[in-house]
């Protein structure tokens, strides 16, 4: 099977053992969760950018300036009646929610608890979800630099760690159509066009476009190609 990734407005081939085929919607209803996040933020603006209308799931009062296409929905990612509503009539779903400025250290896990069975509820396949660079997910191969730094984070971010790959377990066993882009640290310089997929985990010092992954997002929504794989988001260096 083959994923394609963007480098630099080029197609590039990468080898995955499981690449969706579905096709999705030209235009799509987007429910995009973490909406008021640095990430979320964009990915909103982005998906608008491209003609899809969006709902918002936001946890306080946003700043989002009006757009006909755009829905703001505040609700409790811990609340399934709150998710589900933000849901209904989605064609697919982004997570961009995040644990470490949570009192509870608990969103990702808790929010897929809510999300998945939802999606089910509505017949919505689609969901991509971002995470760090350091979530392991099951048959995930370490080398040593990997394994300090995860044992490292561990030490220091147990319940971040650990939500964030409880919540990779959760996806691989609902049955959706899901891909996991985990990411290294974001920054704002460089070109955020050149990016890639992989499946090889970037070393601890690397780091990435903050627009990158928002594409890399949008990209998988709009042209699905890692299904049920959790890719690593890598910048290109030609």
């Amino acid at each position: 099977m083959r994923l394609l990734s963007y480098c630099a407005g080029i197609e590039t081939d990468i080898q995955f053992a499981y690449a969706s085929h579905v096709a999705y919607h030209t235009v799509m209803h987007i429910t995009v969760f973490g909406a008021n996040g640095k990430v979320g933020r964009l990915v909103v603006k982005t998906a608008l950018g491209h003609g899809h209308s969006v709902t918002a799931f936001v946890h306080s009062n946003s700043s989002f300036s009006h757009h006909p296409h755009l829905t703001i929905y505040r609700g409790d990612i811990h609340n399934p009646q709150s998710v589900s509503k933000a849901i209904s009539g989605a064609d697919a779903v982004v997570s961009t929610l995040g644990s470490w400025h949570a009192p509870r250290k608990d969103i990702l896990s808790s929010g897929m608890q809510t999300i998945i069975p939802a999606m089910q509820q509505y017949g919505v396949r689609r969901i991509v979800s971002l995470t760090g660079a350091d979530a392991r997910m099951s048959g995930d191969e370490m080398s040593r630099w990997h394994r300090i730094t995860h044992a490292c984070l561990f030490l220091f971010a147990r319940k971040v760690l650990r939500d964030a790959e409880e919540h990779i377990r959760l996806l691989q066993a609902s049955h959706l159509d899901w891909t996991v882009i985990r990411s290294p640290v974001m920054i704002e310089f460089g070109d955020p066009k050149k990016y890639f997929l992989d499946t090889l985990r970037p070393m601890p010092w690397h780091t990435i476009h903050r627009k990158s992954v928002v594409e890399s997002i949008i990209m998988e929504i709009e042209q699905p190609s890692a299904s049920s794989t959790a890719p690593y988001i890598c910048r290109a260096h030609h």
